[in-house]
């Protein structure tokens, strides 16, 4: 859905347009599409207060008191919700989905641009937002993260704690939760609830989607079963609170604290890590696809029965779920917050993007939420395939794969990658390299296999296999195989191979080597608030119940699977200390971590902007030796810290302390040269960190844990300086984790002299090859200028923007520079925005022959997996023509793609289909689910058209940078007319600036 539009016109007038070939690209994350009015799912949220706030305030005058303050409330809640209704009366494909009382008063509605405007407008609307789709994102690993003996020292087991499981639900038949442990129980008749599973609401239906297509499957139809047709919900409640299922497949019953490594290796299915705490089942999806309905689950927590009296919320919520690079303004967050603020301790995984900038998204970015990283245990359960008359060998399937996997065939080597077209395997199972450094991902090889006629794939992986899952494609089989079966094959000359589905999982295995190192799949973190993600647990590989199957097992990978396991040492943590509150309980779980190593490192160490505080150590957490911490966050976050060109920053943050500390000191993990991190008393029970950079010292470094390329391409990235406070009491230590983006930023500024622009200010120029910072400058024709929306308020829904994200989205000025067969379109925004190119993506539209539709798109998107940054052009039925690095440059040179306002896209007018002499028509807007209200309104929003403007004469011919070095005193061409000039490398709010058309 766009968020807001600028309509301008170019005229292309060329002397000689020459037709290039298009550059080879990978597809982009993000698509660049067309506006649409279709219905979509918003959250309106209501100028109220919600039922639980008020519930509280009326608490002291007596239960009865604060129930009936709470029906009052809920009836005025639903007196808004009617009011919103009427607006959607007879609408096709529009209509309620739910309400939310208790957390935040509101109702979620599907609606399209125009009913969502009329909504907007009603009187008592604080905002409307749209909803982000949310996807479903142990006995080893209970021995690595102390659980195991924290049975054994303190009995605690999680007893009387309730934990709720936000997923596709429960299979509360399997053995595992008590269950009869048989297929015929799980087909029904079922009794539900249990003694285990002890409540719960199916709040989708079987059919529900969000996501889908057809309008009838985004409709939930709840009921009062959250029976798990899909199995994600169950493996997590196994991981969370299992009772454990012993060999011959019955429910584990004896002594959790006799158990050792031996006997929990025997088990078919590991205990959770808090095996007597009860379950509440909330079920938020179908059988397949996405939700919406993370906010109603958030507020049922709240009042899991629905009966007005809040005493009975959940003590801990998981979501194994989420929006990847969602921000932290994302309305899902409000929930969150609300739920911490009322004693709900919050656990969410921080997802599966990758070793990619800010990939963990909501609900993970939430201040107050436990965001859970994954990292692996040495217990690992591998896949396998045979040699036909031969040794067997190990590895893992490809996860899309959706036929019978039953294959016989003889093994041909292609002898590379296969990530262009290749032939020679016809009937044949195509053997290819999957090196540490790749250019392509699984699904292109699969679909390359599959069009040269092969019937599988091995792909051979000399090396350690790495934490993540393959996908494949749906149609031909895929397996990766391990290191020591790659040797195998490798030396075994010409063999055949059977792939088969009965081998999945079946090989148990120990890779003592492997332990405390974080998984491949788990996503980097974000620049604030606080640190993110917050700690790391087991999450590869992780063996808990099969939905479905009695007493079977599956094993899973991913942040869903570490995340469950930090919600039963929540669970733990609360038995052990029921007066603390949520930030208490995250605070001992986050400060007693334990290390992840990571071997590429000179400190040995994973930074916490993969791992946070480290890897989870549920002994420790039940009994820290003090509590220390930045508010709710826990961790000190210091954000982007921007230091002007030749003068030293000092940022500090408080760490609030419960007890007396014998000794505080910062160890640095990541370091940045120019920059140093300290720490001294700070008053009564607080200590005061202090990050001091000078500018001139500082270097565009890289985590040396993370690849400079990335599918064959230089990576964009931003310099981190982290580590962690180390605080000893009582002999015993706790360890605050530290992140901070600092970089030099430039003053330039520009005003016309003579025949030319002259910049004035301060510029930058030091360090060298990646590391440099070289200050930039463009002139660019000034296209089109949006005046700035307004915050939201009460009594303001329209035309506003609600949070920093929003202003971010809010197009400020458009400009447009030739430079040969290259035109580069500046975009400048109202905000910041930490990142670009997955929920938010800038978009120019070309009509290339006047006939009012859009032809060619191009939008600022990353590449699949990486932080490379591209202008992708599609043409109108979305296949890919061009991709340019964005602003012009490689990845290996800075041009501030993060944490910043302004970008240039740059297209080719060959590729465009522009003809000389005919103008092109432009249209610019900002694909993305955070952007203004206007939003809602596409065709209304204010529009800036301008006259045409003839790019050609002004602009060096040939393949002059749009960007090009520039300090105090560089002069720039002056066309004479409306300018915009940008300074990528300058600060907050000056990194373009808009010059008059000296002509008037």
């Amino acid at each position: 859905m766009p968020w807001r539009r600028v309509m301008v016109v170019v005229a292309a007038v060329l002397a000689v347009v020459v037709v290039a070939p298009p550059a080879e690209a990978a597809p982009a994350t993000a698509p660049v599409t067309a506006p649409t009015t279709a219905p979509s799912a918003v959250f309106v949220e209501f100028d109220d207060s919600a039922a639980e706030a008020d519930w509280r305030a009326a608490l002291p005058r007596g239960e009865d008191a604060a129930r009936r303050m709470v029906e009052g409330t809920r009836a005025r809640i639903d007196a808004h919700a009617d009011a919103v209704l009427d607006q959607l009366r007879g609408a096709e494909g529009e209509r309620e989905l739910y309400r939310t009382h208790n957390a935040v008063p509101g109702v979620a509605v599907r609606a399209d641009p125009a009913a969502a405007a009329r909504i907007a407008a009603l009187p008592g609307v604080r905002s409307v937002r749209r909803i982000s789709d949310a996807r479903p994102s142990n006995a080893s690993a209970a021995q690595l993260a102390g659980t195991m003996r924290t049975w054994q020292d303190t009995g605690r087991l999680g007893a009387g704690v309730r934990i709720g499981i936000v997923d596709t639900g429960i299979d509360y038949t399997h053995a595992d939760f008590g269950g009869p442990g048989t297929v015929e129980a799980f087909r029904g008749p079922r009794t539900f609830p249990t003694a285990k599973v002890v409540g719960g609401v199916d709040l989708a239906g079987d059919d529900y989607d969000s996501a889908s297509t057809d309008p009838s499957r985004t409709v939930p139809r709840p009921d009062d079963d959250p029976l798990d047709c899909e199995g994600h919900g169950t493996h997590v409640a196994g991981s969370a609170a299992g009772y454990g299922v012993n060999a011959d497949g019955s429910t584990f019953t004896g002594d959790y604290s006799a158990l050792g490594p031996e006997s929990l290796d025997a088990m078919r299915i590991g205990p959770g890590a808090a095996p007597q705490a009860r379950l509440y089942a909330i079920r938020v999806f179908g059988c397949a696809g996405a939700t919406a309905l993370l906010p109603q689950a958030l507020d049922r927590a709240l009042d899991p029965d629905g009966d007005g009296d809040l005493t009975d919320r959940l003590d801990v919520v998981n979501l194994s779920l989420g929006t990847d690079f969602a921000p932290a303004d994302d309305p899902v967050n409000d929930f969150v917050a609300r739920l911490v603020d009322a004693g709900v301790t919050v656990v969410a995984a921080a997802g599966n993007g990758g070793d990619v900038t800010d990939a963990v998204g909501a609900p993970a970015t939430a201040p107050g939420a436990i965001a859970v990283a994954s990292v692996r245990d040495a217990g690992v359960l591998l896949d396998a395939a045979q040699i036909v008359g031969g040794p067997q060998l190990t590895g893992q399937y490809g996860v899309d794969f959706t036929g019978t996997l039953d294959v016989t065939a003889p093994v041909v080597a292609v002898g590379g990658e296969g990530c262009a077209p290749f032939g020679g395997v016809r009937g044949a199972i195509a053997l290819l390299e999957w090196p540490a450094e790749r250019a392509c991902g699984s699904a292109v090889r699969a679909d390359n296999a599959q069009a040269a006629g092969a019937v599988g794939v091995l792909l051979a992986t000399d090396g350690d296999q790495g934490g993540a899952r393959i996908a494949g494609n749906a149609t031909i089989p895929m397996f990766q195989l391990d290191g020591p079966s790659t040797a195998v094959l490798r030396g075994a000359g010409p063999v055949r191979v059977h792939l088969d589905g009965t081998l999945a999982g079946t090989v148990a295995t120990r890779v003592p080597g492997i332990a405390d190192t974080v998984s491949e799949s788990s996503a980097r973190g974000t620049r604030g608030p606080g640190v993110k993600p917050d700690v790391a647990a087991p999450g590869e590989t992780i063996v808990s119940a099969a939905a479905g199957t009695g007493s079977g097992r599956i094993s899973e990978t991913g942040t869903s699977m570490a995340g469950p396991f930090v919600a039963g040492v929540a669970a733990l943590v609360r038995e052990a200390h029921p007066d603390w509150t949520p930030t208490q309980v995250k605070t001992a779980i986050v400060t007693t971590a334990a290390d992840v190593r990571a071997a590429t490192a000179p400190s040995g160490l994973q930074a916490p902007m993969r791992v946070g505080g480290g890897r989870v150590d549920a002994r420790a957490a039940l009994d820290p030796p003090v509590l220390a911490g930045d508010g709710a966050a826990v961790g000190v976050g210091f954000g982007v810290v921007e230091v002007p060109a030749g003068q030293t920053v000092t940022r500090t943050r408080t760490i609030q302390v419960s007890g007396p500390v014998s000794a505080a000191r910062y160890e640095p993990i990541t370091t940045v040269p120019g920059v140093s991190i300290t720490v001294a008393p700070g008053g009564p029970g607080a200590l005061t960190v202090t990050l001091t950079a000078q500018a001139d010292a500082l270097r565009h470094t890289l985590d040396p844990t993370m690849s400079p390329v990335q599918h064959g391409r230089p990576r964009q990235y931003v310099a981190d300086a982290s580590g962690r406070i180390v605080l000893t009491a009582g002999g015993r230590e706790v360890r605050v984790p530290v992140t901070s983006a600092p970089r030099p930023v430039s003053t330039l500024t520009a005003q016309r002299g003579g025949d030319g622009i002259v910049l004035g200010g301060a510029g930058l120029d030091q360090g060298s090859g990646s590391e440099a910072y070289r200050s930039r400058a463009g002139v660019f024709s000034l296209l089109a200028s949006s005046p700035e929306l307004p915050a939201c308020a009460p009594g303001r829904a329209l035309g506003c923007v609600t949070g920093e994200t929003g202003r971010g989205g809010d197009v400020r000025w458009v400009g447009a520079a030739r430079a040969g067969d290259t035109i580069g379109i500046a975009v400048s925004m109202w905000g910041t925005l930490p990142d670009v190119g997955a929920t938010t993506v800038p978009t120019v539209g070309f009509d290339v022959d006047g006939d009012g539709v859009v032809d060619r798109a191009v939008g600022l998107v990353k590449v699949p997996e990486t932080d490379v940054l591209v202008a992708r052009v599609v043409d109108a039925e979305g296949r890919e023509l061009d991709a340019l690095p964005v602003n012009g440059l490689p990845g290996d040179v800075d041009s501030r793609v993060f944490d910043t306002d302004t970008w240039v896209l740059p297209v080719r007018l060959s590729v465009l289909g522009a003809v000389p002499g005919r103008p092109l028509s432009m249209q610019v807007r900002v694909e993305g689910d955070y952007g203004p209200v206007d939003v809602t309104t596409p065709g209304g929003e204010p529009t800036a058209p301008v006259d045409v403007v003839d790019l050609a004469p002004w602009v060096p011919a040939g393949d002059a940078p749009l960007l090009t070095p520039a300090d105090a005193g560089t002069r720039l061409p002056d066309p004479g007319r409306a300018l915009l000039v940008v300074f990528p490398q300058n600060g907050e709010g000056t990194r373009a600036a808009a010059l008059p058309d000296p002509n008037g």
